[in-house]
């Protein structure tokens, strides 16, 4: 038989590590919680802007799929934007390009949706 010592030790290291995972049970739960309601706030805003193409995106890593295209916005930022089709799209033409932001980090994505016709331009 164990001596009552030896006993006692594993009951208290038992009842410790119990009440750690209670603990950390209650932490995780609190902790997703307020994740989903942080992400229910999360605006995601989505506009079309003009710019020109002005060359085509260097590969970056291999994985990656899909073709990136340089384009200089009309406000004079030049920006990575991506392409949804597989056309290609030449240097120097109009294109319109959609915006995706969020609040959340201040996320910004482009997309370049079509050529733009020369008379929409004012």
């Amino acid at each position: 038989m164990r001596p009552y010592r030896e006993i006692a030790s594993f009951l208290l290291i038992r009842r410790q590590v119990a009440l750690g995972w209670k603990i950390g049970f209650f932490i995780v739960c609190g902790v997703l919680l307020y994740v989903s309601l942080t992400l229910s706030h999360i605006r995601i805003r989505s506009h079309e802007i003009l710019g020109t193409v002005v060359d085509r995106a260097p590969k970056g890593r291999e994985e990656k799929i899909g073709n990136d295209v340089l384009v200089k916005l009309d406000s004079g930022e030049t920006v990575r934007a991506r392409a949804l089709s597989n056309h290609k799209y030449l240097p120097g033409r109009l294109v319109i390009v959609k915006e995706t932001t969020t609040n959340f980090f201040g996320i910004r994505k482009y997309e370049v949706k079509s050529y733009a016709n020369e008379i929409n331009r004012q």
